[in-house]
């Protein structure tokens, strides 16, 4: 049974290194309608400006404002000016009808921000389906008019992170932060990508 101590709940090295990625994309964003997808808690919303925020999510008891699927979205073409998708995309069977669906609901000029997955263990939410390449990215991406993908993590960073379950935990969080600032400009090994896509 694993240890419970205050360290246990610290973040990950891996949350740690995509929240100063996504806050740096986040930054870039002018207020309008935003649509946070899959977030049944919107812990990114004091970064994102917007002159209104909607949450997305498939479970009714989250409360969301629009209870759909992600590859059907209820609302209408161009309704938003910012999609948000953190760590869904990994979870979903067709990856490929989202993207689009982003697509359909953004208006001209309107971006889509995305975080997945590229090392890291099983973590069903319900299900885990898939890992992403920065190329697999580009081509899910690809009509959109403007895409930059860039990584977070490096290969240090990914080993850590792999190992940093159970009892190991509690005695390594405490060291996440300093772990989390070792960047690299470059690395086949990251932990996971953020997506800057632009209708």
């Amino acid at each position: 049974m694993p240890l419970r101590l205050p360290t246990s709940r610290m973040p990950s090295v891996t949350r740690l290194s995509l929240d100063r990625a996504l806050r740096a994309e986040f930054a870039r964003l002018r207020p309008g309608v935003v649509l946070d997808v899959g977030s049944k808690l919107s812990p990114y919303r004091e970064w994102i400006p917007s002159t209104r925020y909607l949450r997305l999510d498939i479970d009714p008891k989250s409360g969301p404002d629009l209870c759909c699927d992600v590859t059907d979205i209820r609302a209408g073409a161009a309704e938003f000016d910012a999609v948000i998708a953190t760590e869904v995309l990994e979870h979903l069977p067709e990856p490929q009808r989202a993207i689009d669906e982003f697509l359909r609901i953004l208006k001209p000029g309107g971006v889509c921000i995305l975080s997945t997955r590229f090392i890291c263990q099983y973590h069903a939410d319900p299900q885990d389906y898939f890992r992403y390449t920065g190329d697999g990215l580009r081509h899910l991406f690809r009509r959109f008019s403007k895409v930059e993908v860039r990584h977070h993590g490096n290969r240090f960073q990914s080993i850590w992170a792999l190992l940093d379950h159970g009892n190991l935990r509690v005695l390594m969080r405490p060291l996440n932060p300093l772990v989390a600032r070792l960047d690299a400009k470059r690395t086949k090994a990251p932990l996971g990508f953020v997506v800057r896509a632009e209708k």
